[in-house]
C-alpha cells in the first residue's frame, strides 16, 4: 500500500459554483464601494462640476464601472441559479415568474435591487457623458438598463441574452471611453 491517498475527484460543477459565489460577492463590493465614493466626492464637489471639469474626468468613470460590476454579479447570480435549479419545461414567462418567487421571494428582490444598481450606476454614467443636459435620454438609458440586468437574472442561459448584456456592457464602455476623451 502506498503512504499516499488518491486526491479525491474534481466535481467541476461544485467547483463552478464557488466561482460564481465569489464573482457575485466580490462584483457586489466593487460596485458598491465605487457608486459610495462617488457619491462622497460629489457631495464635497458637486455633479455640475464632475460634469464639465475636465480634472475629475477620472471620477466620471466610477459609476459606468459600478454598473459594469453590478452587472457582472448580476449574470453570475443568474448563472449560479442555473447550475444550481434544473430547467423546467414550461413557457419562458413562467419560468421567469417562478425564478422571481423563488427562495420565498428573495430571488426576486436581490434581481430588482442589483437591477436597480445596475439602472442607477448607468443613469449616472450618461448623465456624465451628457454634461447633465438630456436628462430625459439618461433615465431611458436607466431604464433599458434596469430591463436588461432584470431580464438577464430571470431568464435562462440563451445566446440572445448572452448578445443583450453584451450590448449593455458595450455602451456603458463606450459611453465612459468616450466620455474620457470628449
Amino acid at each position: 500500500m502506498s503512504a499516499h491517498a488518491a486526491p479525491p475527484p474534481f466535481d467541476r460543477d461544485k467547483a463552478l459554483i464557488d466561482v460564481a459565489r465569489v464573482i457575485v460577492a466580490s462584483a457586489l463590493t466593487i460596485g458598491s464601494v465605487l457608486l459610495t465614493a462617488f457619491g462622497f466626492v460629489e457631495r464635497v464637489v458637486g455633479i455640475d462640476k464632475i460634469a464639465s471639469d475636465r480634472r475629475f474626468a477620472l471620477l466620471a468613470l466610477m459609476p459606468g464601472a459600478a454598473a459594469l460590476a453590478f452587472l457582472a454579479s448580476g449574470r453570475a447570480l443568474g448563472a449560479l441559479y442555473d447550475v444550481s435549479v434544473p430547467a423546467r419545461n414550461i413557457p419562458a414567462w413562467r419560468r421567469a415568474f417562478l425564478r422571481f418567487v423563488d427562495i420565498s421571494g428573495a430571488y426576486g428582490l436581490f434581481a430588482i435591487v442589483i437591477s436597480g444598481l445596475v439602472a442607477v450606476a448607468s443613469f449616472l454614467a450618461i448623465a456624465l457623458l451628457l454634461d447633465l443636459r438630456l436628462m430625459v435620454l439618461s433615465t431611458l438609458s436607466g431604464l433599458l438598463a434596469f430591463c436588461v440586468a432584470l431580464s438577464g437574472m430571470l431568464m435562462r442561459y440563451s445566446p440572445r441574452r448572452r448578445l443583450i448584456d453584451f450590448a449593455l456592457a458595450v455602451s456603458i464602455l463606450c459611453a465612459m471611453a468616450i466620455d474620457q476623451f470628449y
